[in-house]
């Protein structure tokens, strides 16, 4: 069969049975590129070796198809950042290929599956990959290559946003479409979850839960920097008379991020000087408790130095909350969520803020993810 054959072919039976990621295929440029070795995308188009679908039956070109469709799905020619391009491609190809063969795809003999790596993102992947990996062959097939724009640039931080939000309006379009059929993959549906959560912004959480949705007042002596920054417009900033007594947690495990802990550490700190709380404790544990630091009403939270740097549990603030007896009307954990020790739920509101988009929610409380 003639590879041009063979390609519409596979767009055909990917809208017809895989709907999900026909729909997406459909809104990509596929072309022939003989300067392509098997198949690539970048976000925009999908270019294919003649000679490389030679190779390959119906079947297969179906599923590296849906292969590169899935590298668009997850946005990876976005999330590369410095990191190596060919470890990146072996990173990548390992999360996606175990999705696909769930899926019921057929993969052309080397595509890259291993068990080690099932479940994980291709950050975390690319982290546990030995640095020379897919420099001296084993890359698979179908990469992924950056985006640059139709000059040849990089895209700038503008034009990436735009781009990822031009991918999220398709795979949820995609995906709605696929929900109708009963036809979308239970690995695309956490994706649908996960992008649903990164849509909700954790500071206005945190906020709410803290001082609650209503304010005491209003005053224009110190007008809401957002609101001007993003519209233009001079708006009167909440007053809060006081939030009680708030407790806030940070995991410091080894898995932790210094970037995570400052962004949480600043919020609690605006909600310090905005909301007012009777006092706000801020305790850090990896495996135990590392610090303990009260602060009273009106006091700048400082920075923490983060030690221990140990394993990931959290029963030790809540035991140590009951030992010492201490006053809490909110507590807020910031952890990765990688949790196997939870107690039973406090006799107080808690709200968790994951660092991890993919995390499950805690079995009790509130559970909010934080979008650095």
């Amino acid at each position: 069969m003639d590879a041009q054959m063979k390609v519409s072919r596979a767009i055909t039976r990917l809208v017809v049975k895989h709907p999900f990621f026909g729909s997406l295929a459909l809104s990509l440029r596929v072309e022939a590129d003989t300067d392509v070795s098997t198949m690539c995308t970048d976000g925009k188009f999908i270019k294919w070796n003649p000679e490389f679908v030679d190779t390959m039956d119906q079947e297969e070109t179906v599923g590296v198809m849906a292969h590169e469709v899935c590298h668009v799905t997850f946005k990876h020619m976005l999330r590369r950042g410095e990191r190596d391009a060919d470890r990146w491609n072996v990173a990548c190809d390992y999360a996606i290929n175990e999705i696909l063969i769930e899926s019921g795809f057929v993969l052309p003999e080397g595509g890259l599956l291993d068990e080690q790596y099932y479940g994980m993102t291709a950050e975390q992947i690319y982290d546990r990959l030995p640095e020379d990996a897919g420099q001296s062959g084993g890359r698979g097939f179908g990469e992924v290559v950056d985006t640059s724009d139709e000059n040849g640039n990089v895209l700038s931080p503008a034009e990436q946003k735009q781009m990822e939000a031009d991918i999220d309006s398709k795979v949820m379009l995609a995906a709605t479409n696929a929900k109708m059929l009963d036809a979308l993959p239970a690995k695309i549906k956490q994706l649908i979850e996960e992008m649903k959560r990164s849509q909700v912004d954790w500071r206005d959480v945190m906020r709410r839960f803290v001082g609650g949705d209503q304010p005491d007042d209003y005053s224009m002596r110190k007008p809401q920097r957002k609101m001007y920054h993003m519209n233009g417009i001079v708006a009167p900033s909440l007053q809060k008379v006081g939030a009680g007594d708030v407790v806030g947690s940070i995991y410091t495990s080894g898995s932790g991020s210094g970037r995570e802990q400052s962004f949480f550490l600043g919020e609690l700190n605006a909600i310090s000087q905005d909301i007012k709380p009777q006092s706000v404790t801020i305790i850090t544990c990896d495996a135990e408790i590392q610090t303990v630091r009260r602060y009273e009403q009106g006091e700048e939270i400082e920075k923490i130095e983060v030690g221990g740097r140990g394993g990931t549990l959290v029963s030790p603030v809540f035991q140590y909350i009951e030992d010492n007896n201490l006053n809490v009307d909110n507590m807020v954990y910031l952890s990765d969520m990688c949790v196997n020790d939870y107690p039973e739920e406090p006799p107080y509101p808690t709200l968790w803020v994951s660092s991890w988009n993919q995390a499950s929610p805690a079995p009790w409380g509130q559970t909010t993810y934080i979008q650095t």
